[in-house]
């Protein structure tokens, strides 16, 4: 009896399993005031277009800059991407509750986002305008634009080497829909 090639039954194979594990139920589409699925409760972004500029690998780092009385320091010991990113946030739109797995730095250049932080008990809504930055952490956020006109901003990454950039996040019992 001759012997059927491996790469053969698994090209039978392969689709068959595909049909069997895939969900049968609709889509069902997340807001910031309806978390998407049961358990885990993820948000999902709706509304931001990124850009991605650039990502390259840094090493392991220690950089300080001392000029005329300024005085900075960056440093880590690991393996060390860094990703920059241009994005336009529409009105309306937030980026659904997420941590990045190292620092992320945003500068707005245009209106305003506001950020919800479940660090904070109370998930206060912290507003940052053109010409700020802020830092974005390993704690659960959700970024949202709730004025009239589109954000544009650009992000910087630190993640481990080849990492993700954004982990998604449970939505916070301590926060605001």
């Amino acid at each position: 009896m001759p012997r059927i090639p491996i790469i053969g039954v698994a090209l039978v194979l392969a689709p068959l399993g595909a049909i069997a594990c895939r969900d049968s139920a609709p889509p069902t589409s997340a807001s910031p005031d309806r978390p998407l699925g049961n358990a885990p409760s993820l948000t999902l972004g709706s509304g931001v277009t990124p850009t991605i500029i650039a990502r390259g690998n840094l090493g392991a780092f220690h950089v300080q800059s001392k000029f005329q009385g300024y005085d900075l320091e960056l440093k880590t010991h690991d393996e060390t991407d860094v990703q920059v990113r241009s994005a336009i946030a529409a009105p309306g739109s937030y980026s659904g509750w997420h941590t990045h797995p190292g620092p992320v730095i945003l500068v707005i250049k245009t209106g305003a986002l506001t950020i919800y932080d479940a660090s904070d008990p109370d998930c206060r809504a912290t507003v940052h305008t053109a010409g700020t930055a802020f830092f974005e952490g390993t704690t659960p956020h959700n970024v949202r634009n709730e004025g009239a006109v589109a954000v544009e901003y650009g992000t910087v990454y630190f993640v481990p080497a080849g990492g993700p950039t954004r982990i998604e996040a449970d939505f916070p019992p301590n926060c605001p829909p």
